[in-house]
């Protein structure tokens, strides 16, 4: 009986040791982890340290992050007004509003007879818009807006979008032009992404010799844009800051003067672009995750970078490559592929 009990009470605290040694490792490994972790660095993205500034030139109004600048054309009419939002260190992040651009052919053949009558008009010279939607718009754009840049403005103002293509078309605005996400190559060849919203209006006819020429307009013509590897985590600071803009009663005033007959497709007012923002963000996340995730691998793997979230706060960060291959901790861990429509928090470097 004693000789059982004994080797109970050895049973015993045996087991008590093993558990407490147990226990010692447990927390030795977890300090060793929490000291891995505290080793990592971790910048936090640009986007997440935006703050906002006013710009008030006593015709327009609006929230454009803090340093950046805008941009109004020499040449500008209060029918026509037009400007752009960018960050100077880098003027491929930004967007380009214009209230309206004219002067488009209808078709490529009303431009070619034209052209053919009065080759020196710039009415001939320009792209065609056909069909009359705002992807017709936009496919002619990057020629149309080069040339307005040479011809008519004498400075690069409009974005010339070198091999524009729709990415996906995600649904009407709020004048009946689409809102389209797009992507295109910059100054150096740079593949850009953007939303792009444009509404094109048939302003009347004016027969010449049995063509109908009278040229196209388009209405509320914005394009918000960054490289393609960081279009998502800047599209919403670009649409807020577009929904903010407001016209000044001086603006409204000159307006009515030049554009009458256009007030009812305008609709120039305080509101009308926060309207149009809520629809663009709307429109943008109901957007296709296929194309997120391929660029984003893309761009990741182009750019030396593996993703990878916080487990505990589900941020998501880009890591150099080979991150994951000596850490042993579990805080972070690689994303799942729907994780890539995620803005990144931050980027974890050497």
């Amino acid at each position: 009986m004693k000789k059982k009990l004994f080797v109970g009470l050895f049973a015993f605290v045996l087991c008590i040791l093993v558990v407490g040694c147990g226990s010692k490792a447990s927390k030795n490994e977890n300090k060793k982890k929490t000291k891995e972790e505290e080793k990592i660095k971790i910048v936090k993205a640009e986007t997440s340290k935006i703050k906002y500034e006013e710009f008030d030139n006593g015709l327009i109004k609006l929230q454009i992050p803090k340093g950046w600048k805008v941009y109004i054309p020499k040449v500008v009419t209060y029918s026509g007004y037009s400007f752009r939002v960018y960050n100077p260190e880098n003027p491929d992040i930004g967007y380009m509003f214009s209230l309206c651009t004219s002067g488009f052919p209808k078709s490529e053949a009303d431009r070619a007879y034209f052209y053919s009558l009065y080759p020196a008009a710039i009415f001939g010279q320009l792209s065609a818009v056909d069909p009359h939607t705002t992807e017709g718009y936009y496919n002619a754009w990057a020629h149309n807006a080069k040339l307005a840049n040479e011809s008519q403005l004498g400075e690069d103002f409009f974005i010339v979008t070198t091999d524009w293509e729709m990415v996906e078309n995600l649904g009407k605005g709020p004048f009946g032009g689409d809102i389209l996400r797009g992507t295109y190559l910059n100054s150096n060849g740079e593949k850009m992404q953007g939303l792009f919203t444009a509404t094109v209006v048939e302003s009347g006819i004016d027969i010449l010799l049995g063509l109908n020429i009278e040229p196209l307009k388009s209405y509320h013509n914005i394009i918000l844009h960054a490289p393609d590897a960081d279009f998502n985590e800047w599209v919403s600071i670009l649409d807020y800051s577009i929904s903010t803009l407001e016209f000044s009663d001086a603006f409204i005033s000159g307006f009515l003067k030049e554009e009458a007959s256009e007030v009812a497709a305008v609709k120039a007012n305080a509101k009308i672009y926060d309207e149009i923002s809520d629809m663009i963000m709307d429109s943008w996340n109901k957007r296709s995750n296929s194309y997120d995730i391929i660029s984003q691998k893309q761009s990741d793997a182009t750019l030396g970078y593996e993703r990878v979230y916080d487990v505990e706060t589900g941020d998501v960060y880009r890591a150099y490559n080979g991150f994951t291959d000596g850490y042993n901790g579990s805080k972070y861990q690689t994303v799942t592929d729907d994780m890539y429509t995620l803005t990144i928090s931050g980027y974890i470097e050497k």
